[in-house]
């Protein structure tokens, strides 16, 4: 008996719906002449790096469930590698990259859909009207003037994908297929949403467009710093491409975008997704969505609005995966 091909779930038809679109635009609007097949192949790395994780996280539940015993940590790992939910795992693994590769490449032709439409001066505007004349950014520096604390900031954000990633594997591997996938539907609705309002809103941080606010910080946040400078260096050559295409080689990963803050909205995600599931992950990502927030606020990444917007919008795809996989 031949087994029929499992249908595909409502957000892996939103994410391919998306990929033609966004390749699509890179084509047609942005004038960009992608190599799709070589560029796919290249988000092999992508699966290569997200594969420990997931396999982590696999190998973290069983450990954890032979603390009541070594047959409960084998059963689980047995009940684990059964072909279904095996295969729903892997499933997942193959959306992870067309998320990165939706996400990235929008963002990183930001210049070429929406030349010169930048809307930092009204986020600024906004934000302050919202702190009553206070500029977030320069008060979280007043109140927290530490070089020792910039420098501590400028490592965690420099390993904050690790946070995230990590939760990627501890939630995929759970033994429940409706579970993985509400939470695979809200991870990638997140993304998916997040890089459509970088393309509605484009703005660059207050890091570049109000930079002397943030030069003492920069001295002791030097990783941040030559990231912004890197990220600022592509983003001129993608602006000017079509002027002076020759030599210009593009990577996906070096876009900016600040609103939504994305990192915020990730870890906030994942607290939302576990409140339920488990109160010691729920306090954890609670404590390290707030640290993000501080951190980016403070040394420019982003206004604190796009943080605000960042977890309305990681309320949204939560609620969402939730409701795309009914209980039964």
């Amino acid at each position: 008996m031949v087994r029929r091909l499992p249908r595909l779930r409502a957000y892996e038809i939103l994410l391919l719906g998306d990929l033609v679109v966004v390749v699509l635009l890179l084509r047609l609007r942005a004038r960009l002449a992608l190599d799709v097949v070589r560029t796919l192949l290249d988000t092999r790395d992508f699966v290569s790096f997200t594969a420990p994780f997931l396999l982590g996280g696999v190998v973290v539940r069983a450990l954890l469930a032979a603390r009541r015993g070594r047959w409960r940590g084998v059963a689980r790992l047995r009940a684990f590698l059964k072909p279904r939910p095996l295969a729903d795992l892997v499933r997942l693994l193959a959306a992870m990259p067309l998320v990165s590769y939706v996400y990235s490449w929008l963002k990183v032709a930001l210049p070429l859909l929406r030349p010169d439409v930048l809307y930092d001066q009204g986020l600024y505007r906004l934000e302050t009207a919202l702190h009553f004349g206070v500029n977030p950014g320069r008060l979280l520096q007043g109140l927290f003037p530490y070089p020792a604390l910039w420098r501590v900031l400028d490592h965690y954000y420099g390993v904050f994908i690790l946070t995230v990633m990590a939760g990627l594997g501890w939630f995929a591997a759970t033994l429940s297929i409706r579970d993985r996938a509400r939470f695979a539907a809200g991870f990638t609705l997140l993304w998916v949403l997040g890089s459509w309002f970088y393309l509605a809103v484009p703005s660059l941080g207050p890091c570049y467009v109000l930079k002397d606010d943030y030069t003492n910080v920069r001295v002791s946040m030097p990783s941040q710093s030559a990231t912004m400078n890197l990220l600022l260096a592509q983003y001129g050559r993608v602006h000017s491409f079509h002027h002076r295409p020759e030599g210009t080689d593009l990577s996906p990963y070096l876009g900016i975008a600040a609103m939504p803050s994305l990192h915020v909205g990730a870890q906030a995600f994942l607290m939302l997704f576990a409140r339920r599931r488990s109160r010691a992950l729920f306090l954890l990502f609670a404590a390290l969505t707030t640290l993000t927030f501080f951190t980016g606020v403070v040394c420019g990444w982003h206004y604190a609005i796009d943080g605000y917007a960042a977890l309305l919008l990681a309320w949204v795809a939560f609620k969402a995966g939730g409701l795309s996989v009914p209980n039964a």
